[in-house]
């Protein structure tokens, strides 16, 4: 039983571990940040909070797409302004500062790509990654479009509540209420922008 339990592990340890081999999903910054340990646990972290907050995002797109559908447009953010507000919340208010994300984290700015070694015959005897910059970031994992599509929706939001009258939001009618929710409103919006502009400059390793 102990030989084939060792003939077992050296089958695995012999088996070749390339991301393309085996699925992994790897991409450009995992190759960026090769040999650097605690660079890539915390994109791994910012990895799984842009997965996190993109379920959530795409579950206001589709209800958006269900009302614009169904009402018309420019009907979404009235209709939805308290899930649109907690959302915005979540982001500023919530347990990640997602102020201290790079900007190569929120975003794709580069791609793998494989250079390949080829024998006297044209057989490929060898490939090494590298990365093939992009001429314009794409989405990505979509965490930084996701911050700007939740501030358009928040600032959509402002919008209505200010031709609508500051009562509006108010289950009583108030004024006072309604320009407490305001001014809340827009001290979150300017903290989301502040965010957004911050992740878009950060550069640094």
């Amino acid at each position: 039983m102990a030989d084939e339990i060792d003939a077992h592990q050296e089958t695995e340890i012999d088996e070749p571990a390339s991301a393309e081999t085996q699925g992994v999903e790897f991409d450009y910054v995992d190759l960026m940040l090769d040999g650097d340990v605690k660079s890539q646990v915390n994109y791994s972290l910012v990895k799984a909070i842009a997965a996190a907050l993109d379920e959530k995002v795409r579950l206001l797109v589709e209800a958006e797409k269900k009302v614009e559908g169904a009402e018309g447009p420019d009907v979404f953010e009235e209709i939805a302004f308290l899930e649109i507000e907690a959302m915005a919340q979540a982001v500023t208010d919530g347990c990640v500062d997602f102020g201290k994300i790079h900007f190569w984290e929120a975003c794709e700015t580069a791609e793998i790509a494989w250079e390949e070694t080829k024998d006297e015959e044209g057989v490929v005897v060898n490939r090494m990654p590298y990365g093939k910059q992009h001429d314009e970031p794409k989405e990505g994992n979509r965490l930084l479009s996701n911050l700007e599509r939740i501030a358009a929706w928040l600032r959509a939001a402002h919008k209505t509540h200010e031709e609508k009258g500051m009562e509006w939001v108010s289950p009583y009618g108030c004024p006072e209420d309604g320009q407490h929710a305001y001014d809340g409103r827009a001290k979150c919006l300017s903290e989301i922008d502040s965010i957004i502009e911050r992740v878009k400059g950060n550069f640094d390793l």
